[in-house]
């Protein structure tokens, strides 16, 4: 075995020289062969080149009969600058431009081949690298410009052309007024000074001129160009038509100006329930006195309506404030935030004035069976989506239909009242990120609707009660409620003919089903 020596002319040569025989062996190389190779090769033994792999631009794997110097070797030609792909045996590959010269004697007889190779790694990345920089430019929606510091624009990507209208061979080489309006030409000013002491401008909100003449509002954001040694010899610039934005900015100037109106009626209109309500319990005080279970129920009234309508409230009397103050600053997180704690605070009022509606009319006798036939698995898919709006967060709702059909005859309203009554139930009292379960089963002579969740669970203590008015378990602490829903879910059921069943543990969830014996 021939130990593989360098070669002495070409030792400190930044390229990789190697030598081969008229049969291919190799003779000779020097260091950089040996650096590109990863590897030294048996001089004399080794054919072809002292790589442990080489593969072309497509990254098939080469057959030695492939090898360039091989092609050299039964031709008899030179072989330059040719790109190849070489493997190092720990699996690092480096880009090469390779040439190949035959040689030959004073008699014309042929000799062998030197072979150079040139490490163009980084050159092959720094062209991916720019290749992808264009595309990435060319492919923005935002327009991208570059000019230099008197102005003069460099650069142009089709975003520009579209937003601004010029094609980009009208656009380079003219000063970068062209799409500035006169008023904003002092900001022309005031944004180089910022460039040539190398800082950037973010997200600067002004607007620019179109071919057409109209103006565009943007949003931009400024960055200095550097040379080699680090000088600002021009600006980058990013432009983002925020026509859109200033168009929901307005409309939610709006809305907010609108829903605070609505919030002052809804405010008084409630103040005017909370003193009708403090009057009905004076009378209510009056006509259960010798009653006990009616004088409980009067004590869970008032508890109720004391904490149910003034904490919301108060909710909404607040948000509606900082909501005028976030309007003028166009504060738009802090606006929808407040904005959807009023929204929630008017819902909750709502559910709990239905439900006192829903239980009068049932007291007066006033519920009246509306009975039709309607598609119960697109019922269901609705309330669904209806009640996934308002879920907690990360909250599932899950539904599943049982049945080879799915047509149903029963009152729509009374069974839409309660099967959002039993999924409101199981998204107030589930935990976020957990899963709800909304089951429908149609068989020959039945219609069954279940609501499983995954929540606190009802103590076994109060199970006995769960359909009480005015009832709530001892273990929904500040969770909202009237404890008036299950009374009326179970009334409607019944008025429906059908039942209403429950299994529940404690802290691990519930199961409530509602059975309805089909309707001829």
């Amino acid at each position: 075995m021939v130990t593989a020596l360098s070669i002495s002319p070409y030792d400190h040569l930044p390229i990789g020289v190697y030598t081969c025989d008229e049969n291919g062996f190799l003779t000779s190389c020097n260091g950089s062969a040996i650096a590109l190779w990863g590897r030294s090769p048996d001089l004399g033994t080794e054919q072809w080149s002292g790589a442990w792999k080489i593969f072309d631009d497509d990254d098939r794997q080469l057959s030695p009969e492939e090898y360039p110097v091989a092609i050299v070797v039964r031709e008899k030609k030179i072989i330059p600058n040719a790109e190849y792909v070489i493997e190092q045996p720990g699996g690092e590959r480096r880009n090469v431009l390779l040439s190949s010269v035959p040689t030959f004697d004073e008699l014309g007889e042929f000799t062998g081949t030197i072979n150079t190779l040139l490490d163009i790694t980084e050159q092959k990345a720094s062209e991916a690298r720019q290749a992808m920089l264009v595309s990435i430019i060319e492919s923005s929606d935002d327009a991208i410009i570059s000019k230099s510091l008197d102005g003069i624009i460099l650069s142009w990507n089709q975003a520009a052309e579209t937003m601004f209208g010029y094609a980009e061979r009208e656009a380079l080489g003219k000063h970068i007024s062209l799409i500035i309006p006169y008023e904003k030409f002092e900001e022309e000013a005031f944004i180089i000074d910022k460039i040539k002491r190398g800082e950037t401008v973010d997200h600067f909100e002004t607007t620019r001129l179109r071919r057409d003449g109209s103006q565009l509002p943007i949003s931009l954001t400024i960055s200095p160009i550097r040379n080699s040694k680090g000088m600002v010899v021009g600006a980058s610039k990013i432009a983002r038509d925020i026509t859109r934005q200033k168009y929901a900015d307005d409309q939610l100037k709006n809305y907010a100006s609108h829903l605070e109106e609505q919030v002052q009626e809804r405010t008084q209109m409630l103040e005017d329930t909370i003193v009708a309500l403090e009057e009905a319990q004076e009378n209510l005080n009056d006509a259960l006195a010798n009653e006990k279970q009616l004088g409980q129920l009067k004590s869970r009234f008032v508890s109720m309506a004391s904490h149910e309508f003034r904490t919301p409230l108060s909710t909404i009397k607040l948000s509606s404030s900082l909501v005028e103050k976030y309007a003028e600053t166009s504060d738009k997180a802090n606006i929808n935030k407040h904005v959807n704690k009023i929204k929630n605070a008017v819902s909750n009022l709502t559910n709990i004035l239905n439900d006192f509606l829903s239980l009068e009319k049932l007291e007066a006798g006033k519920v009246d069976l509306d009975v039709s036939e309607f598609d119960l698995v697109k019922f269901s898919e609705e309330i669904r989506d209806e009640m996934q709006m308002v879920a907690r967060t990360g909250q599932q709702i899950v539904y599943q239909h049982t049945g080879l059909t799915a047509l149903v005859t029963l009152d729509r309203n009374l069974l839409h009242n309660c099967v959002i009554n039993l999924l409101s139930n199981a998204i107030k009292y589930s935990p976020e990120d957990s899963i709800i379960e909304l089951d429908t089963e149609v068989t020959g002579n039945e219609y069954l609707v279940v609501v499983s969740d995954h929540g606190i669970g009802i103590p076994a203590d109060d199970q006995m009660h769960l359909f009480e008015a005015f009832f709530r378990a001892n273990n929904t602490g500040g969770i909202p409620g009237t404890g008036l829903g299950l009374n009326i879910v179970a009334r409607y059921t019944s008025l429906m003919k059908g039942k209403i069943g429950f299994k529940s543990t404690p802290g691990k969830g519930t199961r409530f089903s509602l059975t309805f014996p089909a309707f001829s």
